[in-house]
């Protein structure tokens, strides 16, 4: 467990262990201002069997989660028997609701401009159907010998545009830096918001990347406090090695980011919004994994913001 959780939160996390023998969730564990979510690529990406993502909502709904990061596209849907009718009413029953969408795309290229924002645009659509307001920026990945700084300074323009067509619609679109793209390191997440507006691309950072990216998550995310505005908590330890981050990955307390100096600016900054866990992979079943970062969730962070 990090070394900035106080002896006291950890009591609390410790006393909180019993969650993983099925202990019920009750609703003084809710946090005010913040929903709490875990991506669904936990199940998705699972080799030890084949789980659907009515599994992944059951799950959720056990450990007292508030909604799921997922991207209802219908050849996704269809995978698992549902429509988008269906999808609705079942994550109503398990008062579950999704958090946001996650767009990838070469944003750098102006030849691709047009068919980017005709694609921004359906994504939109499918936020707004779903009751969500997050579009998650992935930058794209570049070959090894390219000029970064050029490029992220070429994505602005697009950035900015698709930034204005979210705000214009009641939606935030947040850049995501992630290791493996043109944008993971301190200094290329400096210049990636340098050259953006801020009234219209907002930060929606991934703690585990920043960490393993070298970069002092409680100090970068005070930096940019101002636009923060969705978050995946993801728990890592150093060094990583190009290309596969997925062996540093661990459940949330496991690992070394520091959560508890997260937890404490965003109370500070009174920050409202979703936080999604995000855990590309797991070394146990997708449930265990998610129980017990959720329990870490309810017993040490959520205390200290509420």
């Amino acid at each position: 467990m990090n070394h900035s959780t106080t002896r006291r939160e950890l009591l609390k996390f410790l006393s909180g262990s019993v969650l993983a023998t099925g202990w019920p969730i009750s609703a003084e564990t809710k946090t005010t201002g913040i929903h709490w979510a875990q991506g669904f690529l936990l199940w998705r990406n699972f080799t030890g069997q084949s789980l659907r993502l009515q599994d992944a909502l059951n799950d959720l709904t056990a450990v007292g989660a508030d909604g799921i990061e997922f991207s209802p596209f219908l050849s996704e849907l269809e995978k698992y028997g549902l429509t988008r009718e269906t999808l609705k009413r079942l994550l109503a029953e398990k008062r579950l609701a999704i958090a946001g969408n996650y767009f990838s795309a070469a944003f750098y290229d102006p030849s691709q401009r047009e068919t980017i924002l005709r694609d921004a645009e359906e994504r939109f659509a499918l936020l707004k159907e779903f009751g969500a307001r997050n579009l998650i920026i992935g930058p794209p990945g570049v070959k090894p010998d390219a000029d970064r700084e050029r490029l992220i300074k070429q994505q602005a323009s697009l950035l900015n545009e698709i930034g204005r067509r979210a705000s214009a619609q009641g939606l935030q679109a947040g850049l995501h830096p992630h290791l493996n793209t043109l944008v993971e390191t301190p200094a290329e997440i400096d210049l990636a918001l340098e050259t953006t507006d801020p009234r219209h691309v907002f930060l929606s950072a991934d703690t585990g990347h920043i960490h393993l990216a070298g970069g002092d998550v409680p100090a970068i995310l005070r930096k940019y406090k101002t636009r923060l505005n969705y978050f995946h908590f993801k728990d890592g330890v150093r060094p990583f090695v190009r290309p596969d981050f997925k062996p540093n990955l661990r459940e949330l307390g496991k690992g070394e980011v520091d959560f508890p100096g997260v937890m404490r600016l965003l109370k500070e900054i009174r920050f409202s919004g979703w936080v999604n866990i995000e855990q590309d992979a797991t070394r146990l079943t997708p449930r265990e994994s998610c129980r017990i970062s959720m329990d870490y969730v309810n017993h040490v962070l959520k205390p200290i913001y509420n």
